[in-house]
């Protein structure tokens, strides 16, 4: 008996030995009732560090997991309950609940969950059986820009070949916009808090030239619509200074960058709507809103801006965060990503029609604006704004956006640390995916997406800022062929 024991132990060694753990993404909580979003974020990050283990690994996305967890979190007075459940697709594996009668029990009841939860996953999840060696055709993904996007063999639906990489650059950089594209190269405008740049692609980035900005002041973001008239690469500079924006424009000219225009009360974006031609639009901001009125297309002569036509825009949206993409049936729809990161597509009289069910884009570049509000919630003094993702669009109904991921972001605390490019293409119904770029191990800090060339100009952040560095980054030039 003991040499048959002995027999059947060491030939599970092998099964044990190679057994890894269970993927999981731990998805925001529902909150009763409604908060601003920062504890259901909170509780989000707070199970997912505690589920973490030798059977549980904890992931980023819903694509990657092969365990869904959601959880509720509901208050009573002065009673909380946290009712959390894991599920493998549509099959239920584990359900848990704790509940206390004050904040102080919040954090042990959430351990607890998490160790109920470990032990419920492990016990009740079934692997996948590996697939028979059939030889199955190719799976066949619709080309979402032209004939010329394909997927790569094993990969589905994941394209793009990088064409050039930049040498490192001093310094974590969180703007950039094409200047130019002449017989000398394509030239860039690259923004860091406190400075411009120009940059030429050549073997390497050649400086051109650059200017060091004020230090009141904060740079959120760059755009251009490359040459005046004159034929002199222009870029509009949005700066918040204080509370208020104090924006700049600047002409590349005899070697240097020269100030076209100052404290212009205006933020500005660049946006080709419904994937026609590229326009400047600004929009203003109040004492008591982040995102001001109606969102202007402009024009500019000599630093003076002009409002040439207002749009109005549907919930949630400001300047940072609005595009329209065309249906099949010609008409225009607003998309726009919502305060938590949820591509969303209304009708023209602004009726929801479509909500992703997975967050996209994420951003570490933010402004400060005082908040008696926020005072009384998260005891501080200044609300935090954070800048959304470009959202690209074509005109076949193409929507271009980023995902940046991480697991360590927790109320104003962000540090993203890994992103892909998503292509979606409007049927008139939903979204549907069509494509994305392989996963970067670096933080997307901006991105301009190119339709003629199908390229994406990618500004990667490969060094975060800390105590001892101020950080880097690096452009990076992506065919999506």
């Amino acid at each position: 008996m003991a040499a048959v024991f002995l027999l059947v132990c060491v030939s599970l060694i092998p099964s044990l030995a190679s057994a890894a753990p269970i993927k999981a993404y731990v998805a925001e909580f529902a909150v009763t009732p409604t908060d601003n979003g920062s504890l259901k974020k909170t509780l989000q990050t707070l199970l997912a560090s505690r589920i973490a283990s030798e059977s549980v690994l904890p992931v980023a996305s819903t694509q990657e997991a092969e365990v869904v967890v959601q959880g509720n979190y509901t208050q009573l007075g002065k009673v909380f309950s946290l009712d959390v459940v894991a599920k493998q697709g549509e099959r239920t594996l584990t359900t848990v609940f704790e509940q206390g009668e004050s904040q102080d029990e919040l954090i042990p009841a959430l351990s607890r969950i998490a160790g109920k939860l470990k032990t419920g996953i492990a016990q009740n999840f079934q692997a996948a059986k590996a697939p028979a060696a059939v030889q199955a055709p190719a799976p066949v993904v619709q080309a979402p820009l032209g004939a010329g996007a394909q997927q790569q063999q094993g990969e589905p639906g994941i394209i793009g070949s990088t064409l050039w990489v930049s040498q490192r650059l001093p310094n974590a950089q969180e703007g950039i916009a094409i200047a130019s594209e002449g017989p000398q190269g394509r030239e860039y405008f690259v923004a860091e808090a406190h400075a411009l740049r120009l940059y030429r692609q050549e073997k390497t980035l050649k400086l051109l030239a650059e200017v060091q900005l004020t230090k009141r002041g904060k740079v959120i973001a760059i755009d251009t619509l490359g040459p005046d008239q004159a034929g002199k690469p222009r870029v509009f500079v949005t700066i918040i200074d204080g509370e208020a924006p104090s924006s700049q424009i600047f002409s590349y000219q005899d070697g240097k960058l020269k100030l076209v225009a100052e404290k212009l009360p205006y933020m500005f974006r660049a946006i080709a709507l419904d994937g026609g031609p590229l326009k400047m639009y600004a929009q203003e901001m109040s004492l008591t809103d982040d995102f001001y009125g109606d969102l202007y297309e402009i024009a500019e002569h000599d630093g003076k801006i002009e409002k040439v036509k207002a749009i109005k825009l549907p919930r949630w949206a400001n300047i940072y965060n609005y595009n329209s993409v065309p249906g099949p049936d010609g008409k225009s729809y607003p998309v726009v990503t919502s305060p938590d990161g949820y591509l969303i597509i209304y009708s023209d009289a602004g009726e929801e029609l479509w909500r992703s069910s997975e967050r996209f884009g994420g951003s570490e570049t933010y402004f400060q604006r005082e908040d008696d509000v926020s005072i009384k919630r998260t005891f501080e003094k200044m609300r935090w704004r954070f800048l959304d993702q470009r959202v690209y669009t074509t005109k076949e109904g193409d929507v271009i956006v980023p995902q940046n991921a991480g697991f360590f972001v927790i109320g104003n605390s962000r540090s993203y640390s890994k992103y892909s490019v998503f292509g979606f293409n409007w049927t008139g119904s939903s979204l549907e995916e069509r494509w994305r770029t392989k996963q970067s191990q670096n933080y997307l800090a901006d991105f301009v997406f190119k339709p003629a060339t199908h390229e994406l100009v990618l500004l990667e952040v490969v060094q975060k800022e800390g105590v001892f560095s101020k950080g880097g980054s690096a452009v990076r030039v992506m065919k999506l062929d």
